[in-house]
């Protein structure tokens, strides 16, 4: 079992992880050292005998960053004990975890399809492959160390937990994670705060132990340096001599040094008790380094350096690759019986131990360091030129033995300083952009642009697609001004154009529209400029125009856009037409021409598919919710609008994400659903939030209605005030709009129509239901007809039935208002007979109220509009 810690003070904690109920994640942290690896091997084994399949896998950084490495290993680990003809079944039944699962053979190539389909197709075979095994037995999957995995990781276990949770399957995890390991802001520490708060964990503190448990493990540990798994002493005659002992320096010393650390506490017992002398000079955390790099001093020199050259592939290592670095890498070399009995004089030291390991998808034999912080004091301890030279020598030998293994490849490379680590980066960053595994993708192409034998400036290009994709506009925007000025610097104007539309693009979403113009306008499209580059400039303008509030131009830029992207072949010219449609479709909507808006979004849809990248097509799909909202069609919008957000989901994309939530909080307002609508606004701000992203101003309006719908007038207040601001500073026409309308709808349910008024001036033309209503209230029902009339025939002609509705009900309660009481219940009935056809429930209530008003009561007695 891993580990090598004793249980001591742990047996609570241990029923408390044995026990059946709770969340799916059990979340075991605190400092290194203190257990956690031990006590999880203590529950694995105690659940594997009572008849769960237990599957292991770790947290490693030292191989790279390996796109879902902790589930890679755990399933990999779990296919290994299995017959060559059980795992060709698993691969059959399972072809997308082949992209990940070196057991189930090769991969083939993906065609046709994009990074987050490849990602969406893997997160549902790993969901189904474990429920399948969880229903013939319960599933225990141990991650020890998550700390040091990669996001991936932390996004397939939130994946697995919800659908654990949601379909009561006998699945669970048991984690280990070092929060201090994960800085503020990383992304792994909000999935894991994200577990918590949505109760799909539970956290168990492994904490220091007190001071008889400490000298217990002590005593423990040096008798016999060994103990069982119950934390009994063995039976060497050291731990008789010093079991005899009232309370030995040196176990009093372990305790004041390790602090209650059960591994320091372990370290610093057998350093001390081989050297007593040196019970007053050593410091914890330090003095466990110097205790650790003495027993390193300690070995012979051949066992000193087949250690070293084990610290330089990390925490394990399969025996055949290490001894091929042995043999070849290391001067003099090292091979045959003397390699084999170097080895053993390192294992009976008990620096490391026989262990197996799995590689590319097969159970080998390998070695392990006892623990990590014995590795890292031997790594540390190696010069420059040595830790060059082992990780060359390690290159070669997973080179030769397992030429796909990429993640380590590329990171052997790089730290031997060798050419070849810039293939190897880009590969890695275009296999790990490829399962969608942002973060993973990310560093290494910080990793690749560093290097000076690259063309930086494409790699740039590549970094910046990833950063978007991860809602990181403002490094976008860094990353694509240096690629920008590279490109310019050696004069290549299609790809200065190009990318100067993808930093226009990002700028917009940044809140910068100004620098986004200036940037359009410093590289504008000429005539000798490419199709491809000159259709990104144009819906780069047309984006930048939307924002600004000036629809009608950008609906112009969009047709210049369609314009040349016609003209360009294959799947990148039906990218391009579906964006151009999709922005005309927007900007059509807001500048109120939504009969060829509609006609717009449905244009979309056919090139979007047949492109296939899901974030284009979660785009278009936004587009069209909007479009059968507007029409009328709430719950086609409510389906379209929850595909759209599951593809925002799985790009990784929070503010797209963000987006798509405030925008089906308010389909579920009106569906007459408020708990769920104050549940994805929230959710909607808490997503927008961290990034003040493009996003934020519309979330924090949508939290507002639902607010207002919900009783909370002073919350309401306070968030539109926060939603004005952060709009105005973004520069968003379109945001300010949305809180203009929010800000009068939450003054007329308070019964004060002139701060209504008040709120919409010099903007009553694009609301002017709204201001159909304050013109009533306020005692002026003959202006208020006019405009309801003016709007019910404009929504009437272009097909806007919510729109229709809304006018025809402050219509009919204008013309009672003004004694036209037969002409006023013609257009009432109209209106709630529409209402009940679609279904509309928010009109259908708003249709009710306006019919108590019918005859015209005395306007001090007449209640609000209803929310």
């Amino acid at each position: 079992m891993r580990g090598a810690l004793p249980l001591r003070g742990r047996a609570a904690a241990l029923e408390r992880l044995l026990a059946p109920q709770g969340p799916p994640v059990r979340l075991l942290t605190g400092e290194a050292g203190v257990g956690k690896t031990r006590l999880a091997g203590e529950v694995a084994r105690r659940a594997s005998e009572a008849g769960t399949a237990v599957l292991w896998g770790s947290g490693h950084d030292a191989e790279g960053h390996t796109p879902y490495g902790a589930f890679a290993e755990a399933l990999d680990g779990w296919l290994a004990e299995h017959t060559a003809a059980e795992r060709a079944g698993v691969g059959a039944e399972y072809p997308q975890l082949a992209s990940f699962l070196p057991s189930l053979g090769r991969a083939g190539e993906a065609r046709g399809r994009s990074p987050e389909e490849e990602r969406d197709r893997l997160f549902r075979a790993s969901t189904m492959l474990l429920a399948d095994l969880a229903t013939r037995c319960p599933v225990l999957v141990v991650l020890d160390d998550l700390h040091a995995a990669d996001t991936g990781s932390f996004q397939l276990l939130s994946h697995l937990a919800r659908r654990s949770r949601d379909r009561g399957t006998a699945l669970r995890f048991l984690v280990t994670y070092r929060e201090e390991e994960v800085p503020e802001g990383d992304a792994r520490r909000a999935a894991v705060t994200a577990l918590l708060r949505q109760r799909l964990a539970v956290r168990e503190e492994v904490a220091r132990l007190g001071e008889r448990d400490c000298l217990a493990v002590a005593r423990d540990a040096v008798a016999g340096d060994g103990v069982a798994g119950d934390g009994v002493a063995g039976d060497g005659v050291a731990g008789d001599a010093v079991a005899g002992a009232p309370d030995g320096d040196w176990a009093r010393r372990a305790w004041e040094l390790s602090l209650g650390n059960p591994l320091f506490a372990v370290e610093l017992a057998r350093g001390l008790a081989e050297d007593p002398g040196g019970a007053g000079t050593g410091r914890a955390p330090e003095g466990v380094r110097e205790l650790v790099a003495g027993r390193l001093a300690r070995l012979d020199p051949d066992a000193r350096r087949v250690v070293e050259a084990l610290s330089v592939a990390g925490g394990e290592a399969a025996l055949s690759e290490l001894l091929d670095v042995a043999a070849h890498g290391l001067r003099p070399p090292l091979a045959g019986h003397s390699a084999a009995e170097a080895l053993e004089r390192a294992v009976a030291a008990s620096i490391v131990e026989e262990r197996e390991v799995v590689v590319a998808g097969r159970p080998e034999e390998g070695l392990a360091f006892r623990h990590p912080l014995v590795r890292l004091t031997c790594y540390e301890r190696l010069s420059a030129a040595r830790r060059r030279g082992l990780h060359a020598a390690f290159a070669r030998a997973v080179a030769h033995r397992r030429p796909d293994a990429v993640d380590t490849l590329a990171s052997h490379y790089t730290r031997a300083d060798d050419p070849r680590a810039a293939d190897y980066l880009r590969r890695a960053a275009e296999r790990a952009a490829g399962l969608y595994a942002n973060d993973t993708a990310d560093r290494y192409y910080r990793d690749l642009v560093a290097r000076l034998d690259v063309d930086a400036a494409r790699a740039r290009l590549a970094h910046a697609h990833v950063l978007r994709r991860m809602g990181d506009y403002e490094r976008a925007v860094e990353v694509l001004r240096l690629a920008l000025a590279e490109f310019e610097r050696r004069g290549e104007h299609d790809d200065t154009v190009h990318t100067a539309a993808l930093l226009a693009e990002t700028l917009g979403k940044t809140s910068a529209p100004a620098a986004a113009r200036r940037v359009l306008r410093e590289h504008p499209v000429t005539p000798d400029t490419a199709p491809a580059p000159a259709a990104s400039h144009h819906l780069a303008r047309s984006l930048v125009l939307c924002v600004r509030g000036r629809y009608a131009a950008g609906a112009e830029a969009t047709r210049q856009a369609l314009a040349a992207a016609r003209r360009v072949p294959g799947t990148a010219g039906e990218g391009l037409i579906a964006r151009a449609y999709a922005l005309r479709a927007a900007n059509l909507g807001l500048a109120g021409r939504f009969d060829r808006a509609r006609e717009a979004g449905d244009r979309a849809l056919p090139p979007a598919e047949a492109y296939g990248d899901p974030t284009l097509l979660g785009s278009v799909l936004s587009t069209l919710r909007e479009n059968a909202r507007r029409a009328g069609r709430l719950h086609e919008a409510l389906e379209t609008g929850s595909r759209a957000l599951a593809l925002a989901e799985h790009s990784g994309d929070p503010t797209a994400a963000a987006f798509e939530r405030a925008n089906l909080a308010e389909l579920r307002l009106l569906l007459g659903e408020p708990e769920p609508a104050r549940a994805l606004a929230e959710q909607a701000v808490t997503g927008a939030e961290p990034y003040d992203a493009w996003c934020f101003p519309y979330a924090l309006t949508t939290l507002a209605r639902v607010r207002a719908h919900l009783g909370g007038t002073a919350e309401a207040t306070a968030l539109l005030d926060r939603a004005e601001k952060v709009a105005a500073a973004h520069g968003d026409r379109q945001a300010e709009h949305e809180g203009r309308t929010a800000r009068a709808e939450l003054a007329l349910h308070a019964r004060r129509p002139e701060e209504a008024l008040r709120a919409l001036e010099g903007h009553r033309a694009d609301a002017p239901v709204l201001a159909a209503w304050a013109e009533l209230l306020c005692g002026r029902p003959a202006d208020g007809l006019r405009l309801a009339r003016a709007e019910a025939t404009r929504a009437r002609r272009t097909g806007e039935r919510l729109a229709e509705i809304e006018a025809r009900l402050a219509l009919a309660t204008c013309l009672s208002r003004l004694t036209r009481t037969t002409e006023g219940a013609r257009e009432l009935a109209r209106a709630e007979s529409q209402a009940r056809t679609l279904p509309y429930p928010a009109g259908t209530r708003r249709a009710t109220w306006a019919r108590q008003l019918l005859p015209p009561p005395d306007e001090k007695t007449a209640p609000p509009p209803p929310r």
